[in-house]
């Protein structure tokens, strides 16, 4: 290996004019050195370079350089106890970055991202691995700083390589998604041995510079040997860097974390007051009804409570049978919406009279009250609990947005705001149905015998696939409404691993799924509406749904710089997915439902848009 200087020159395409030179010094081959191009950054006297520790997706960043530590932890929390929580089905590898097999959901702890995001923000990142940042304004490439402290568990420094070596392994030989999201990269260039620069072919998205920022580094040391292929799903521990590291596990049944004593990052900012557990521990159940009697038993000791039933009226006693607990609605301001998904790939969603006919058999009012408690509140948009939700008629900004696409939508979205159809509490649905069925014969639907059929004789049926038998309490009235009007939907309950195959290879006819974007959403946007998340295995657009008018929208939210305009973006798509049809809304609740052992205690102060566990804590 040789040292060489590069000399910064007074201009270079890609990065436009620079007044003043800056020397980098450069690691490498003579040969790697001759294929290089010279990177010019100027931190000092050209101020459309910044260098920071943080940046925020539309605003300055909370944190100013040099903060403490958030305000939503405490900073003074012990380190004692054990989390014991519960997850639905099973597991069969420890490498979330496979295509195959199905991760243990604590995977996340593994590894340590290039930067950390704040819960009490819509969309901030600070400094983890990479220590600061450095970048233009327009966003055609950004440096990442790599803190000399980094390690991996067994003392090995994260290096430039590994972040190099990552971002190859990922978009090579990891899931399809990964190439999609970062085909804007024309170049990774190491250009000392903390400093790594991302080269992007045009200015970049926000959206994905944030999700560049947040990549999750890998240890190029351990993956590169040839036994460990980071395509393949394995049971074997691997070596990671990030608060936790795998301690005990049986296949499919449990995995034990431990807190890392020596933990490189435990005293930056972003982790003060953070990981206070000394061990997170999941069993996996095969349903609900299991994972809620081992809570009563006392095996596990927290629940984010999804049954209604059971948030009403199953704590009342205020203990289980080894400890007393908390009941505790923690308010948020998350976003989204569960709803069941028209697959529009298949010929029998294809017609939107079809799929609004069938949203009015969901009798929400009804399933509410006799199987919810009246626990959750009616959904009436994506963005549900947010200041996205297009509740109101269209403004004349979001009208500019949609004008040019008029011949393209349907005429509702200009002068009418969505909203689920009421029904009476008692069931009697009749109205809609009678509403639905002139929907229907419009689409050139009739009777022959007790079930509708088309012009060839078909009858208007599909499938709705689960993965959980709770499901089935609201689905099976759904179902019953549909037998009433003539069309013969059934239930296939499946078990997970089968379940998370067919949805990714949108092998379905409808599903129950959450869409719950951030509050700043940008990349799940397109993940969720998006004509290029369409395809099987690489996007999560479930319904298929594909317009122009919603491509512009995401790309445009995607490149906003001002949160109003966010705001007036997220409404138009509020408004052209849900009068598309191509979901129908259920319902969501503005609160986590949180029941947990008395021991456990978080800080007074709770996140806006996180549920806050790594900032809660155990005292005896």
């Amino acid at each position: 290996m040789y040292k060489f200087i590069v000399q910064i020159v007074t201009r270079i395409a890609f990065f436009g004019s620079i007044s003043t030179a800056l020397a980098v010094e450069i690691s490498t081959t003579e040969n790697a050195l001759a294929q290089q191009q010279k990177i010019v950054v100027n931190t000092e006297q050209n101020s459309d370079i910044i260098t920071s520790h943080a940046i925020s997706f539309h605003d300055t960043p909370k944190y100013p350089e040099g903060f403490k530590h958030f305000d939503y932890v405490n900073a003074k929390a012990p380190k004692a106890g054990i989390l014991k929580k519960a997850a639905v089905g099973t597991f069969d590898s420890f490498n979330t970055y496979s295509v195959k097999g199905i991760c243990d959901v604590g995977c996340d702890y593994m590894y340590d991202p290039l930067m950390a995001q704040s819960g009490d923000e819509p969309y901030s990142i600070y400094g983890l691995i990479a220590s600061k940042i450095t970048y233009p304004k327009d966003l055609t490439w950004v440096i990442y700083h790599i803190n000399p402290k980094a390690r991996f568990h067994d003392g090995k420094p994260i290096t430039v390589e590994d972040v190099a070596f990552t971002f190859k392994a990922l978009t090579e030989k990891s899931s399809p998604h990964y190439k999609h999201l970062y085909a804007i990269v024309k170049e990774v260039k190491i250009l000392d041995s903390n400093k790594i620069c991302f080269v992007f072919y045009k200015p970049i998205e926000k959206a994905i510079f944030f999700k560049l920022s947040q990549m999750h580094i890998l240890p190029k040391h351990y993956w590169e040997k040839p036994e460990n292929d980071i395509s393949q799903p394995t049971l074997t521990l691997p070596v990671c860097s990030g608060p936790y590291k795998i301690h005990a596990f049986e296949a499919g049944k449990y995995v034990v974390y431990k807190l890392v004593d020596d933990y490189w990052a435990k005293d930056l900012p972003v982790n003060i007051g953070m990981n206070n557990f000394l061990y997170l521990r999941t069993d996996y159940f095969f349903n609900e009804s299991a994972a809620f009697e081992s809570f009563k038993k006392g095996n596990t000791n927290i629940r984010i409570e999804t049954n209604p039933k059971h948030w009403k009226y199953s704590y009342t006693s205020n203990q289980t049978e080894k400890n007393t607990w908390v009941k505790e609605a923690i308010h948020n301001s998350t976003t989204g919406v569960r709803a069941f998904v028209f697959n529009m790939r298949k010929p029998v969603f294809r017609d939107r009279k079809v799929r609004e006919a069938i949203s009015l058999a969901l009798d929400f009012n009804w399933i509410n009250k006799h199987l919810f408690y009246d626990v959750y509140s009616q959904a009436t948009s994506i963005f549900n609990n947010s200041d996205l939700a297009a509740q109101e008629y269209p403004t004349k900004d979001e009208l500019v947005l949609l004008e040019p696409f008029k011949e393209q939508l349907p005429p509702e979205v200009f002068t009418k705001v969505w909203k689920s159809e009421n029904t009476e509490e008692s069931g009697n649905w009749r109205q809609n149905k009678l509403t639905a069925y002139r929907i229907l014969k419009k689409a050139g639907y009739k009777y022959k015998g007790e079930y509708l059929v088309d012009k060839n004789g078909n009858i208007l049926q599909f499938e709705i696939l689960l993965q959980q038998q709770e499901f089935e309490r609201f689905v099976t009235p759904f179902v019953n409404n549909l037998k009433q009007l003539g069309i013969k939907a059934k239930i296939t309950l499946i078990d997970p691993s089968r379940y998370i195959n067919r949805q990714k290879n949108f092998e379905f006819d409808m599903i129950v799924h959450g869409f719950f974007p951030s509050v700043s959403p940008t990349i799940e946007l397109e993940s969720f509406w998006g004509s290029n998340s369409t395809i099987p295995q690489v996007g999560r657009n479930f319904s298929g749904i594909s317009l122009p008018v919603l491509d512009y929208l995401i790309n445009k939210a995607q490149n906003t710089q001002k949160r109003s305009e966010l705001i007036t973006i997220a409404k138009c798509i509020d408004r052209v997915v849900l009068w598309s049809y191509c979901i129908i809304p259920q319902w969501f609740q503005p609160y986590w439902p949180m029941v947990y052992v008395k021991n456990i205690h978080h800080p007074k102060m709770t996140p806006k848009y996180i549920n806050g566990l790594y900032s809660w804590w155990w005292e005896d």
